[in-house]
């Protein structure tokens, strides 16, 4: 939120009060939709002290003044509106501006097209406002006019102007003049490229092949908008009187607006303001010859009995009217019909009504918060998740599993974030009418360039690096004819390191919508994000619901990311959409805690899918190794917030080390010395980090309305000890490695609290493998 700092002395007289910096002035300041960031230090001589005071709205810029601020406060005391209308231009009636024309160039109605301005005369200007216009200036250009983009402001020496001036299109590399800064005539096109501001907004003009010049009769430059003034007539200092204040850009009503805030914040600090008349040879929406400032804005209308029904009151048109005057309005009572209705016509300075509700949010802040008494609701309800929040629970715990380290983002950004870096040509994007910032333009289309936001930072951070966001996406979508744009969850994920490729990534693909129960294809695809025939559709059920594959070396370079990059998303949406009636039914709380598993500890059904083994019991003494070991050593793996990295004696002489998910459930001290059950001949899998070599095998259970884990453990048993099916031969020979697909084709239970394979227990050195706790359950 945009913070001022306000010079203490000047701010009292504007209010026309002073407040201590207590409770009080910090209750006043919410009449402003602002609140106390730091109190002047009162040490500093008095015409030094600056408050420091964070707004909590951008819909007002006109707040973003010491003049604003103080304005408000003012009014809402009851002091009366100040009358502007000595230098307000309205439809039909535009002042007299004397000599005072700015002619604008035809061409530049395509490049920057639109320029409005006015004098500041009567008294010389002093320091705190002069530091105030400039504070204005960089709050106005920077957040409501997009770093420039669409609001620029120069501020100028009127005295030594020769009327009428000129905004011409000027050839950069023949038109010289002196930036501020500087000493020496530079072309345009030498201060875009070498003078500080012109690095820091010469992308606004660089596609252009003129650039804008406000010159006077006598072809002195004023400046470059919107980069530089000029060294002489645009180096204002304090004691300077009759400045010319004009703003550009490609938006006439903000301009405008901006002016005009400008303009009363100036007038009410006892300046006179002088309108200027701006000359077209193209229509502006408000004609060719436009005087500013200009009153643009229309009125709102909002009915007493909807004002009474948002704010759950019974207040009068007497009190409605008082409150509305008091943020600042001229407000119109009329009777149509059984209905009484405000006609709210908004200060100059502001353009922030677009409907009834807001006319009663300025109700509400002019009757004070402190008069609605507080209502406890009369219907008691019980709230639940909903079900995509639920299953993008899911989805992150089986990302988690896989080693991959969530992220949380904005849905906004910037042009360069969404479209530019990722090599994309935007077509549908969302783009935001009227942001407040360049930064807050577009809404994503896609969390793969929110991680980039995250990888071009994380240079010096250990590879490899594994991130992935569960969040919502929106894109412009024809067949939504209510708005033309779809919404949706959305899981994107990206691999950083050396070893990232296609294959790599396909791999986690498959666990993934494996333990989301989904079988899948691919299909080729033509993404510019991705390398050509690196890349892959996922279809599920004929429809492509995600995308996978090695990025593109020119979005790699576009992010300044210098380690290869594999990265995808789903929709995850249909995905639950899609999901099988048994897996649709499980519970929130379930989550894996070694590996991903794709049935909940606690459902009591058997999953019916083709994935289980016809004969398990068989499946399981051919193929699976279970056995005991020690667990000697824990510590927390730096890169995963969940993850233990255990050091176990498994009774071949040599250290075993596993990864569980089990932070969020045990202490270390729960751990050391357990004779555990793990999985031995799980195939090695790296995760954050580390290769984890096996899995420990746990159930867990409720208590007290918490998730709680219980290890499966033979305190009997010595390290190595094989856990096996009871009646089974020890000694019989497994595989070496299996992968987690093998493993997974048994379900291991809890029943009766003892361990089984399809009613069968399992038992080390012929004694069961039970529980105290946990009971009718999967293990996992």
């Amino acid at each position: 939120m945009p913070k001022v700092e306000v010079n203490e002395k000047l701010f009292f007289n504007l209010v026309g009060k002073k407040y201590d910096m207590d409770d009080f002035f910090e209750k006043k300041l919410t009449h402003a939709k602002a609140e106390l960031d730091e109190k002047p230090d009162m040490s500093q001589p008095e015409n030094d002290r600056v408050i420091k005071i964070e707004l909590n709205d951008t819909n007002r810029p006109d707040l973003w003044s010491t003049g604003g601020i103080a304005r408000c406060l003012r009014e809402y005391d009851g002091a009366a509106h100040s009358d502007y209308s000595s230098f307000l231009s309205t439809e039909g009636n535009l002042k007299d501006s004397a000599e005072r024309v700015i002619d604008v160039d035809p061409e530049l109605k395509t490049i920057r097209p639109y320029l409005v301005a006015f004098v500041i005369s009567g008294k010389p200007i002093d320091e705190p406002m002069l530091k105030d216009i400039i504070q204005t200036q960089e709050k106005l250009c920077w957040n409501f006019g997009r770093k420039r983009k669409t609001i620029s402001m120069g501020v100028y020496r009127q005295s030594q102007i020769k009327w009428p001036v000129h905004q011409t299109a000027a050839d950069p590399d023949t038109t010289r003049f002196v930036p501020l800064q500087c000493n020496e005539k530079q072309t345009l096109r030498e201060i875009v490229a070498t003078h500080p501001k012109g690095k820091e907004y010469g992308w606004i003009l660089k596609d252009f092949k003129k650039y804008p010049l406000l010159v006077d009769d006598n072809r002195e430059v004023l400046s470059m908008a919107p980069i530089i003034n000029s060294a002489d007539l645009g180096a204002v200092e304090v004691g300077d009187s009759d400045l010319l204040v004009e703003l550009t850009g490609d938006d006439m009503e903000s301009l405008m607006l901006s002016a005009n805030i400008v303009a009363c914040d100036f007038f009410d600090a006892g300046y006179k303001i002088l309108p200027v008349k701006i000359h077209y040879a193209y229509d502006t929406g408000f004609g060719q010859d436009v005087v500013t400032p200009y009153y643009f804005q229309s009125t709102t209308d909002a009915r007493l009995s909807a004002i009474n029904k948002k704010l759950g009151v019974q207040l009068t048109k007497e009190q409605v009217q008082k409150a509305l005057e008091k943020m600042g309005n001229s407000v119109t009572v009329s009777d149509k019909g059984d209905e009484v209705v405000f006609t709210v016509k908004p200060a100059p300075y502001r353009n922030d009504f677009l409907h009834e509700v807001d006319v009663i949010e300025d109700v509400m802040i002019g009757m004070d918060l402190d008069f609605f008494d507080p209502a406890a609701p009369n219907d008691f309800t019980v709230g639940r998740l909903l079900p995509i929040t639920t299953y993008s629970r899911k989805v992150k715990e089986i990302m988690a599993g896989m080693g991959y380290q969530e992220m949380i983002f904005n849905y906004l950004g910037s042009k360069k974030t969404y479209i530019d870096n990722m090599g994309i040509d935007g077509k549908n994007v969302i783009e935001i009418a009227n942001p407040m910032s360049e930064n807050y333009q577009f809404i994503r289309p896609s969390i793969i360039a929110s991680l980039f936001e995250a990888e071009a930072q994380s240079g010096n951070a250990v590879y490899p690096h594994k991130t992935f966001e569960v969040g919502k996406i929106a894109y412009i979508d024809p067949t939504e004819k209510q708005t033309g744009t779809r919404t949706i969850q959305s899981l994107g994920f990206l691999v950083s390191a050396n070893n990232a490729n296609f294959n790599n990534l396909a791999s986690e693909v498959s666990t993934l919508l494996y333990y989301l129960d989904h079988k899948y294809e691919v299909k080729e695809t033509e993404d510019p994000r991705f390398i050509p025939g690196r890349q892959a559709g996922i279809i599920v059920k004929g429809k492509q619901v995600g995308i996978f594959g090695e990025i593109h070396p020119q979005v790699l370079e576009n992010w300044q990311v210098g380690v290869p990059c594999a990265a995808g998303e789903l929709d995850l949406e249909f995905l639950m959409a899609n999901e099988t009636k048994d897996h649709a039914s499980v519970p929130q709380n379930d989550s894996p805690k070694n590996e991903p598993r794709k049935e909940s500890p606690k459902s009591e059904k058997k999953d019916e899918g083709p994935k289980l083994a016809e004969n398990q019991t068989e499946h399981f003494n051919k193929y699976i190794e279970l056995k005991v070991a020690k667990i000697i050593s824990v510590e927390n793996n730096p890169q995963g917030e969940k993850l233990y990295i255990e050091h176990l004696d498994d009774g071949s002489g040599t250290e075993r080390i596993i990864q569980s998910g089990l932070r969020p459930y045990l202490q270390p001290e729960e751990l050391l010395g357990q004779h555990v059950i793990i999985a031995a001949n799980l195939a090695p899998r790296k995760m954050r980090g580390v290769e984890s070599h096996g899995m420990l095998l746990a159930a867990d259970y409720m208590e007290d309305g918490k998730e709680k884990v219980e290890l499966l453990t033979a305190p009997w048993a010595a390290p190595g000890t094989p856990v096996v099916l009871e009646g089974s031969d020890p000694a019989a020979e497994k595989p070496a490695k299996i992968d987690i697909d093998r493993f997974c084709k048994v379900e291991i239970r809890i029943a009766g609290k003892a361990a089984q394979v399809a009613g069968v227990k399992l038992v080390a050195d012929g004694k069961a493998i039970t529980t105290l706790k946990s009971d009718n359950c999967l293990v996992e």
